[in-house]
């Protein structure tokens, strides 16, 4: 096959240059971004962004086998998304569980002390 006309390349251009645009505004989002979810969730947008650059790319150059390494490239970028969420659920559990021993143990600190405070208030009473 030959390479695309002229048409079909400046198209396929234009394509391109919206993803470019796309990836710059999508990084924005990932180092802005308030929640570490809207960050993952740019890094995958990034991800697939890229995937869909070279599968143009592909069909701009006519190499079939840009679209073999966009398929691994998917995959790889698929299981990056997963480790990464699954690293930050495991952080935000344990952020979670050590909120929760700081309440308790505060909640505790302070039914203990109510009860010195009832204890004080029973021996004052009795002299």
């Amino acid at each position: 096959m030959n390479a695309a006309s002229g048409a079909e390349s400046a198209l396929l251009l234009g394509i391109m240059l919206v993803y470019a645009v796309l990836v710059v505004l999508v990084l924005i989002r990932a180092v802005v971004g308030p929640r570490v979810a809207d960050r993952l969730m740019a890094i995958n947008m990034i991800g697939t962004i890229g995937i869909f650059l070279m599968a143009v790319i592909s069909v701009r150059l006519n190499e079939d086998y840009l679209l073999d390494i966009s398929i691994i490239y998917a995959m790889i970028s698929f299981l990056s998304v997963v480790i990464l969420t699954k690293v930050y659920m495991g952080v935000h559990e344990e952020n979670v569980l050590k909120k929760y021993k700081i309440e308790r143990e505060k909640k505790e600190r302070e039914e203990s002390s109510g009860d010195d405070d009832e204890w004080d208030k029973l021996l004052n009473g009795l002299q």
